[in-house]
């Protein structure tokens, strides 16, 4: 499968007959459903619960069941993304986890299995009850709210109201054999002695490690020490990673009370201490390596497109009335990414979770039962600033006279190539290098060449001068921008590059013909 193709799926198997990962996609049209509903129909909770329920059954785990994957006795923590409350500036309907989607998840783990103790674990913008701080306080009538005592009312997520608190005690009552209780995960972190503490990422049976700047974390008891964990994130765009979905809710996983600077209550020193090349996706994975989800339940019923919270726009917030689950997080983002019109090859925390094994990225390895990806899929407007995943594969030389073939090769760890860091040694001005990779095209291809640098470059494809410039500004990717065509077959793409006033950098993308960030269909980067 081309690295580069998009999503390819499947036919639907019979449920119960593959040992395949599978997925359930569920919309609110499935006509097995008790009372199928438009794409456009608010639902009540009554409808919402039976397309999770009719969701996690077709996206059964290897297991055969979620009710048997989770053991007797079994502490079991259920994770959404409740990120903001509602009436922060920051915050807009389709921002966080549906109320309606994790009460249905409680209520299946509940009903159906043996677990000893069911919690809702989050973390977000807004500080405890006693938390003594005077930021990032929430008031609701003129009364200090959290997570757990914020009264969301009948409107927000039509046909169930009150607080999740509420929910809770609800529980208790049904359930009476039953632990239900809440931890806020912000002020959940590992201690020694009282001190907070650092845990290092532990090893992949690979071993593949760390992917941040820098590999030990502060991270919570919760998500260490549970016997089971369901995420059970929401589907929308995000201004950074591309998406967000299962493995992104991990960000959440991280104790604010170690991460936040004075004055603010969001994982600030997270960003700053663990991002590669400006780019969160490492910590990402890290975050979710600690304890990899044993189940995901994702709530597709509304999401913000542009970026992950209120931007302001009118049309920001899409309904799209589904509902997905499955045990492989990788795979289901994988779909997600392809659901809201991304190439689902550019999400760069999809391949270093690939790298350690935590899932599938090929959709083709997998059974997406129920509904249609393909009539499901929908162009969500994608961040300003997005752009998809370069080039990393470069035969590179210091003597760019010298025949292509005689280059050496050289992976590069993140989407820039700087050649200082790959010659080992100082660049004066007046240095010049060569980078070149080849790629292959299923057919003839329309594209938008990309090309970000620092010095003096010019790019050839296929032996054509494409792109020449002169660069004294800050390196940024994508700066460049031109118009090419990829025949069938091999492509090779040549760049030559001077030094300026700086060591120079280099990064290359194949964007397609709509030029929004996205890798062009069909192709395949070889170096």
């Amino acid at each position: 499968m081309l690295a580069a193709a998009g999503a390819a799926f499947a036919p639907p198997s019979t449920f119960g007959a593959s040992a395949r990962t599978r997925i359930g996609l569920i919309p609110a049209t499935y006509n097995r459903l008790q009372r199928p509903s438009s794409l456009d129909d608010p639902l009540d909770y009554e409808r919402v619960r039976d397309m999770v329920w009719t969701a996690i059954r077709l996206g059964a785990p290897r297991a055969g069941s979620l009710e048997k994957k989770i053991r007797p006795g079994s502490w079991v923590v259920i994770k959404p993304n409740i990120v903001g409350l509602r009436g922060r500036e920051s915050y807009r309907t389709g921002d966080i986890t549906d109320f309606r989607v994790m009460r249905a998840v409680f209520e299946y783990v509940a009903r159906f299995s043996k677990a000893g103790r069911i919690t809702l674990a989050e973390g977000g913008s807004y500080r405890r009850l006693t938390d003594p701080a005077k930021d990032n306080i929430v008031y609701q009538d003129g009364v200090r709210r959290d997570a757990m005592t914020f009264d969301w009312g009948t409107e927000e997520f039509p046909g169930l109201g009150g607080s999740f608190g509420d929910m809770l005690g609800e529980f208790r009552k049904q359930f009476s054999g039953r632990a239900f209780d809440y931890v806020d995960l912000s002020y959940d972190g590992v201690r020694d002695g009282g001190k907070l503490r650092r845990v290092e990422v532990p090893k992949a049976a690979n071993g593949v490690g760390a992917f941040g700047a820098r590999p030990d974390y502060y991270v919570t008891n919760t998500i260490l020490n549970c016997d089971f964990l369901i995420t059970v994130p929401v589907m929308k765009c995000h201004m950074q990673s591309g998406i967000t979905c299962c493995l992104k809710n991990y960000v959440g996983t991280a104790p604010r009370e170690a991460y936040a600077v004075a004055g603010g209550f969001s994982n600030t020193r997270l960003h700053s201490e663990h991002s590669v090349d400006n780019r969160i996706d490492p910590f990402i994975v890290d975050l979710a390596s600690f304890h990899p989800p044993d189940y995901a339940v994702v709530d597709g019923l509304r999401g913000l497109q542009y970026q992950e919270h209120n931007c302001g726009v009118e049309d920001q917030l899409v309904r799209s009335n589904l509902v997905m689950a499955g045990e492989d997080p990788v795979a289901i983002d994988s779909l997600a990414a392809h659901l809201l019109g991304f190439n689902p090859w550019d999400i760069e925390y999809l391949h270093m979770a690939a790298k350690r094994e935590m899932g599938t990225r090929d959709l083709s390895l997998v059974d997406v039962n129920g509904g249609d990806p393909g009539a499901l899929r929908r162009r969500w407007a994608k961040p300003k600033s997005w752009y998809g995943r370069g080039n990393r594969l470069w035969r590179v030389t210091d003597q760019p006279s010298a025949p292509v073939e005689s280059w050496k090769p050289w992976e590069s760890a993140t989407d820039t190539l700087p050649f200082d860091r790959w010659s080992g040694k100082p660049v004066m001005p007046g240095s010049r290098f060569g980078a070149a990779t080849r790629i292959r095209s299923q057919g003839y291809r329309k594209a938008f060449l990309w090309i970000g640098a620092s010095g003096r470059f010019a790019a050839h494809l296929n032996g054509r001068l494409v792109m020449s410039e002169e660069v004294r500004t800050r390196y940024r990717h994508g700066q460049f921008q031109q118009a090419v065509e990829l025949r069938p077959g091999l492509n090779e793409l040549v760049v030559r590059v001077e030094a300026l006033e700086a060591a120079p950098k280099l990064s290359a993308y194949l964007a397609g013909p709509r030029n929004d960030g996205d890798t062009v269909d069909g192709i395949e980067w070889l170096g």
